[in-house]
């Protein structure tokens, strides 16, 4: 089963190049190629800008006519990047925003602003950040599962974009900090919360291969040790990092980016496939 529809923003950079590489690799049913320019630039300048992308993205599109999609589009707008790629994604329902990786930056701090962290705080829609260049489908899938809903959401999505990988789906945590007499109760608790993970994971691994028909294998990992470094570790196993994107902590709400994924946006060297609640 293909996506009905994917959105994917360029800024007509290489790294956007790659983007548009791997929705095509996707087959999404439509595509829709989005450019936004910036407001508040002079009219000549803005209508020039627009003239250029027009024509760029028109041959860009027509240059890949043997591979995906068989209804694609692509439309150039003026505003805010951010707000206007989910807005167009909201407009066309597309199931899927895919972008390229904004420019490097060596510091979390200075991911935080960019058009990419806001479109993946503020989507209400999986959105997939492309790193690396498409070489074929996703072959190995690391899920980073704590049980949220938006983790759930990016497991169904990466199920339905890579239906034949590997999938190894981990879920890490820190022990708590207890008095010793506390110990065996804290274990328990532990243990019980483990087995509702494993059953949260088979579950929504089962409802994803049911609708997309695919045949993933799926590994599931419950390690007891720093969530951070137990995903940073197994990421370079893989070519696509899923994960949800909200905060758990005492101020999290559903538009906030966690540390831990605000950290793994940047750092992952493969794709990295992001969902809200």
């Amino acid at each position: 089963m293909s996506l009905n529809k994917i959105l994917v923003a360029t800024n007509l950079t290489e790294r956007s190049d790659r983007a548009l590489a791997r929705a095509f690799q996707l087959k999404p049913d439509a595509l829709v190629l989005l450019h936004v320019v910036p407001a508040g630039l002079p009219p000549e300048v803005a209508a020039e800008q627009q003239k250029v992308a027009d024509t760029f993205l028109a041959h860009r599109l027509r240059y890949e006519t043997s591979e995906g999609a068989s209804d694609r589009s692509h439309t150039v707008l003026t505003g805010s990047a951010f707000s206007t790629i989910i807005a167009e994604a909201i407009s066309d329902a597309a199931e899927l925003i895919i972008i390229g990786k904004p420019g490097t930056h060596p510091f979390s701090e200075l991911f935080v602003g960019t058009t990419a962290e806001r479109v993946i705080r503020f989507s209400d829609r999986p959105v997939l950040m492309v790193k690396q260049a498409e070489s074929g489908p996703y072959r190995r899938v690391l899920v980073a599962f704590d049980g949220s809903e938006g983790a759930v959401r990016a497991l169904q999505m990466a199920v339905a974009i890579a239906p034949d990988a590997e999938f190894r789906v981990v879920h890490a945590w820190w022990a708590p900090q207890v008095p010793l007499g506390d110990l065996e109760a804290a274990r328990q608790a532990i243990d019980q919360e483990n087995e509702r993970i494993k059953r949260l994971i088979a579950n929504a691994a089962r409802q994803a291969v049911a609708k997309c028909g695919g045949s993933p294998k799926v590994v599931i990992d419950l390690v007891e040790d720093n969530p951070y470094i137990v995903i940073a570790n197994q990421s370079s196993w893989a070519d696509l990092l899923a994960m949800g994107t909200h905060s758990k902590g005492l101020l999290a709400s559903t538009a906030s980016i966690g540390k831990l994924a605000r950290h793994l946006l940047i750092e992952a060297s493969c794709d990295v496939l992001t969902s809200r609640p």
